[in-house]
């Protein structure tokens, strides 16, 4: 019986293929535009009506299990609080709330998400001296008290500081481990002797090797001190907890995937894993691009893979996007194009942690983010003197890895303007 972690991975890789197939077949649905797919335009029909049952099957099994995953959370906290013997417990959970309470923190908040959350009530009730809380989302080192956000007759809505949201990790493979460490072989020779024999001549001889490859899980984590009092009585915080933790953690996991030196307790970014590059050289932006793309498809390189997105940096996507023709019409699309940018078919997200004058062409099947613990956070007043002041610290902290199968499926675009 496959595991929770293989049907997710299962499930994001049949969903992509499917997204890709739409994506070719345009708004009108027209089969003929469909190249991943062979067959005439009722045998294409046919199979994507079977690829979306093969999604539902997936996903079925993953509801299945993750309802067994609920009840497993539930019976471990009430054998807990039955037996009232940990001094310093940790809920991964919010009690038997169906989906870990992902629904109601999403449409709900924070605060009603603690409020049904059986740790955090004994932690405010005093009887827990700290508590840990998974949120089931992904989502401070100031103190944080009334006197800097006291609740006030009248307010207005928050202005929050302008914060960069953009992801680029789900390009990447998603995977899990439960181990510190994880090792795969990587395919590192392949030659290839096969040729026409006459009767009776020898056969030429091929040869094929892997080689060991072992990937560390690091841990990216941030922490900030608050009062009792802000958490009670300042009910902005509920959004600005699940917001900003996933910030800070998210970006440092993003930087890591991207420009990683490898140097513990860094990842190896993408960056430093040799990947293919192509240069801008005198030629334009756009055909450099192109290029690249074909180095990883095999012509002139080694990738012989498909690439599935391309990262650049706002500053370098600019001059690209506002490229005209002659007639000053744009080459890639006029201020009243849907939203979405995309070169040579290749869809485009812009991040700033790419460093500038650099874009990187990615194949997501041959790298992988391995999570061996999700963003997790955990309030506690049992830090120096905390207890006695009424202060709580909250550390978010995650555990990943990057996996790369073959560095050759990407190709850095260098000397970007």
């Amino acid at each position: 019986m496959p595991t929770l972690a293989t049907l997710r991975e299962d499930y994001a890789k049949e969903a992509f293929e499917l997204h890709r197939i739409f994506e070719e077949a345009g708004p009108d649905l027209d089969m003929d535009r469909v190249k991943r797919l062979e067959g005439t335009s009722e045998e294409k029909a046919a199979e994507i009506k079977r690829r979306n049952d093969v999604l539902s099957d997936i996903a079925k099994e993953i509801e299945g299990l993750e309802h067994l995953q609920n009840i497993g959370k539930l019976a471990g906290l009430r054998h807990q609080q039955a037996s009232e013997v940990p001094s310093r417990p940790t809920f991964n959970g919010s009690g038997p709330l169906p989906d870990n309470g992902g629904s109601v923190l999403r449409s709900k908040g924070l605060e009603l998400f603690l409020r049904n959350h059986k740790g955090y009530q004994a932690f405010r009730d005093g009887r827990l001296g700290s508590v840990g809380i998974e949120l089931p989302v992904r989502e401070f080192k100031t103190l944080i008290t009334l006197t800097t956000i006291s609740p006030q007759n009248e307010r207005m809505g928050l202005v929050n500081m302008p914060l960069e949201e953009r992801s680029i990790l789900d390009d990447l493979a998603q995977g899990a481990t439960d181990r510190p460490i994880v090792e795969f072989y990587e395919e590192t020779t392949v030659t290839n002797s096969a040729t026409m024999v006459a009767e009776g001549a020898a056969k030429p001889e091929s040869a094929l090797a892997w080689t060991l490859r072992t990937e560390p899980i690091y841990k990216a984590a941030t922490w900030i001190p608050a009062t009792r009092e802000a958490l009670d009585d300042v009910a902005f915080l509920q959004s600005q907890i699940s917001n900003r933790l996933r910030y800070m953690v998210g970006r440092v996991e993003e930087a890591q995937v991207i420009n990683g030196n490898g140097t513990p307790p860094n990842l190896r970014g993408l960056l430093n894993r040799s990947p293919q590059s192509e240069a801008v050289g005198a030629g334009s932006a756009i055909d450099a691009i192109y290029r690249g793309m074909q180095k990883i498809r095999g012509s002139a390189g080694t990738g012989f893979a498909e690439p599935t997105a391309l990262w650049i940096h706002p500053v370098n996507w600019t001059p690209i996007k506002l490229a005209t023709e002659t007639g000053g019409r744009y080459l890639y699309g006029g201020p009243a194009q849907e939203p979405g940018d995309s070169i040579w078919g290749l869809p485009v997200h812009q991040t700033t942690a790419m460093p500038t004058g650099t874009a990187l062409i990615v194949s997501r099947s041959y790298a992988e983010v391995i999570r061996r613990e999700a963003i997790n956070v955990t309030l506690s007043t049992e830090h120096a003197s905390y207890f006695t002041e009424n202060k709580v610290a909250i550390l978010a902290e995650s555990r990943l890895g990057l996996a790369v199968f073959r560095p050759s499926a990407f190709c850095a675009i260098t000397g970007l303007a």
